[in-house]
């Protein structure tokens, strides 16, 4: 079967718009439970229809790059049962489809078939199911949609087996607060979108404050609405909107937190108006906040933790301090008498002029009372809260890294409170699992497909629950390899290696630098998000892979610098071990390594053969204009990259350092895949710039895309576009596939216009 798509590809030059590729090999199973299996002999090669029709366990962080090891199963309060959801990919409709399954701990180790309770598929860029909890221990609550629907609150009694749909909201609900104490629940929607263009802009014109450049372009608020949320209080189905004094609400997950008596809820919001004492902080990312021009209802991007009261709605900070940079997490005590949060600075009102100095500079993970509204620091290291024995005083963590994709697998730490405070103690990993006889497991590591495995914590037995993908035994994988290589300007480097299936250690093979988020825990056939990245499926075609590890964002010139220091390190260690060609080597930079890819391309001496660049960051003129009045942090970020402000004596800094004053450096044939219309605006001085020298580049552009690819077609026109493009440029090969022919058509001019370029030059040879 040939599935055709409308999409808009923009290349140097040409614009064509029809994308056609074939579906044939996808199956629309329930996720993960009935896997279509080749029974042939042999192996096949990885494709990136693999990677799209595996199943995964289904939760947000986990496919954002983060390990799950110990929270693939949702437990019921009793342990008598758990529930897992799972997530498959459906080339045949364009959609995700989601299973909740359920399984009794008694029979755990008997080799239990799933009990699928429901299933739903999304043909949205949100998840069929998500935030699955427990109300007592035989309902199931959780977020989900079916295609063409918004995302909704159900339940699922696992007695009756009925499902029920408690929301009939508007717009889609991201996150719910609902206790078996009373029939009143709070959730948070998206804004509804609505016209720029009403009576009073029709008659005057649009005043422009605040608004996106794309919003203004569309004429409606699209931007602003999928990005700001409400606050509803619901009982039966009357729902009312709540307010948050002082405040806004931003989509940026975890973003709240309910008390086990339903009273209370801590939400992340940005402040309307930040305490001029937050500027005596000692943090760079919130001074730079802090320092930026803003204009008049466009909150600073500083999170606090806020305490919600459902009954009078009443609200207050729960802290008055700020959240620091990173991921955000709270905890309640079972009797919700107080809340530990993470990430936070403390508030400096304190009378030791040496515990106030700390507090400048320190973030916390602190426990907050909310009768008296006394703040205890736990500790500063960094961890993720797994349980609190409220009657024991006692509390387990993990360690994590919130700064990267990167999660950390460790042993579990705990605390106790104590007349002074809270303090270290011995911890044991089955502190993780509470009073649970078994242990669920999401095991793999970067040669193993993930498995899910049971264990009982009171013997020694262990047993597989589920094979998520056994189709895989089928698949020949190319060997990874967790590496680590000397940046040319002599810092370390982590990386995974892809060598391909068939390797020969004496061949020297082409090669792809991979720049975002290596994580060696985690079994990746693609990459840590699914944009661009495709390294098994690159791998196939003899493309030796390097999957790099990112280092936090600074916004400073050593960011860029050093990225691009690790790129010409990466070639410098891939041809000291004999693996490659120098001149035969490619580039996937997505996200925030768009950017620094950018930079390397027109600032490196060491010469790519290809690129491809995936809704990048941009730091250049034309996005930092665009983004600056929606986006302030555009501020900060830009000026600090380039040295100053696009102005005055600033500008000589900006025409050295920003990539878009140096398009005239890049000889590397270049793919633009932007997914969003902010995304256009973002990148179009690169490929009008590129296009306007002659330059081989083309832009893929797919405005209902996620930032992370989420729907099959999206991460097919990507990752397929990609494993052809470097097969295209660093091969010499050509899928003859008929389908394709239009995209070699391109390609092979674009061929011809870069051999007429280093013609040009005098670099042919």
């Amino acid at each position: 079967m040939v599935r055709l798509k409308a999409r808009t590809r923009i290349c140097g030059m040409a614009v064509v718009s029809l994308c056609l590729w074939r579906t044939d090999c996808a199956s629309a199973d329930v996720a993960g439970l009935s896997p279509a299996v080749n029974t042939s002999s042999g192996k096949s090669p990885v494709t990136v229809v693999d990677a799209i029709s595996m199943t995964t366990f289904g939760n947000l962080a986990y496919l954002g790059g983060v390990t799950a090891k110990h929270s693939v199963a949702t437990f019921s309060p009793d342990g008598r049962r758990f529930a897992i959801v799972l997530r498959k990919g459906n080339l045949l409709a364009n959609s995700n489809d989601y299973s909740l399954v359920l399984f009794r701990t008694e029979t755990a180790f008997q080799h239990p078939v799933p009990d699928i309770l429901v299933s739903f598929s999304s043909s949205s860029n949100r998840a069929g199911i998500d935030e699955i909890r427990w109300l007592g221990n035989h309902t199931l609550t959780f977020l989900a949609e079916k295609s063409g629907e918004s995302h909704q609150l159900y339940t699922f009694d696992c007695i009756t087996r009925r499902l029920k749909k408690l929301t009939h909201h508007m717009t889609s609900v991201v996150d719910y607060m609902l206790s078996d104490t009373s029939g009143r629940f709070s959730f948070l929607a998206q804004k509804a979108t609505n016209s720029l263009l009403d009576a009073e802009a029709a008659e005057h014109g649009i005043v422009v404050l605040g608004q996106p450049l794309a919003d203004l372009v569309a004429v409606e608020d699209r931007q602003r609405s999928e990005a700001y949320l409400e606050i509803f209080s619901q009982e039966g189905n009357v729902e009312r909107m709540l307010s948050i004094t002082d405040q806004s609400l931003v989509y940026s997950p975890p973003l709240m937190w309910p008390s086990p008596n339903g009273r209370y809820l801590v939400v992340k919001s940005l402040p309307n108006n930040v305490p001029d004492h937050w500027r005596d902080y000692d943090d760079k990312f919130l001074r730079g906040e802090l320092e930026v021009k803003h204009n008049s209802g466009t909150p600073r991007w500083i999170f606090q933790y806020q305490l919600f009261d459902t009954l009078s709605g009443a609200t207050r900070p729960l802290i008055d301090a700020p959240l620091g940079k990173g991921h955000a997490q709270a905890y309640w005590c079972a009797a919700s008498r107080s809340v530990i949060v993470i990430n936070t600075f403390l508030p400096l009102n304190v009378a030791n002029a040496t515990e106030r100095t700390r507090r400048l500079t320190q973030r916390y993970i602190a426990e907050v009372n909310l009768a008296t509204g006394e703040v205890t620091p736990v500790t500063t290291r960094e961890f993720k809260i797994r349980a609190w024995e409220c009657e024991r005083n006692r509390l387990v963590f993990e360690p994590t890294s919130w700064s990267s994709t990167a999660d950390v697998d460790g042993p579990s730490v705990a605390y106790e409170r104590e007349s002074t405070g809270w303090t270290q103690v011995f911890a044991d990993v089955s502190e993780l699992n509470g009073n649970r006889p078994i242990e669920v497991t999401l095991e793999e590591d970067l040669n193993t497909p993930p498995k899910i495995f049971v264990t009982d914590l009171r013997g020694s037995q262990k047993a597989l629950l589920l094979d998520l993908n056994p189709q895989f035994q089928l698949l020949k994988f190319g060997r990874v390899q967790d590496v680590t290589f000397r940046a040319k300007d002599g810092h370390d480097v982590r990386a995974g290696l892809y060598l391909p299936p068939d390797y020969i250690a004496e061949r020297k093979y082409p090669a792809v630098i991979q720049t975002h988020g290596w994580n060696p825990n985690l079994f990746w056939i693609d990459g840590p998000h699914p944009s661009a990245f495709a390294a098994q499926s690159l791998s196939a075609r003899g493309i030796v892979g390097l999957q790099l590890e990112e280092p936090p964002a600074d916004s400073t010139p050593d960011e860029t610098s050093g990225e691009e220091a690790a790129y010409e390190g990466a070639i410098d260690y891939l041809v000291s071990r004999e693996l490659v060609n120098r001149d035969q080597v490619g580039i996937i930079g997505f996200s925030r390594t768009g950017l620094t890819v950018k930079f390397t391309l027109t600032h490196s001496i060491d010469r790519f053969a290809a690129a491809t660049i995936a809704d990048p960051s941009d730091g250049g003129y034309f996005d930092y204009l665009a983004q600056i009045t929606s986006m302030p942090f555009y501020i900060y970020d830009s000026e600090g990259l380039n040295g100053g402000l696009p102005f005055g004596s600033g500008l000589a800094s900006w025409l050295t350092r920003s990539p878009g004053f140096n398009l005239n450096r890049v000889s590397t044939p270049t793919r633009l895949e932007v997914y969003s219309p902010s995304s256009l605006f973002a990148n179009w001085e690169w490929f009008a710039g590129l296009w306007r020298q002659e330059k081989p580049v083309e832009m893929i552009y797919m405005p209902d895309a996620a930032h992370a690819l989420v729907k099959p077609w999206n991460r097919l026109t990507s990752q397929q576009g990609n494993v052809d493009w470097f097969d295209f440029w660093l091969n010499g090969h050509e899928d003859p596939d008929p389908a394709k022919a239009e995209q070699y058509t391109r390609w092979r001019k674009l061929r011809e216009m870069q051999k007429a370029n280093e013609a040009a030059k005098g670099t042919v040879h």
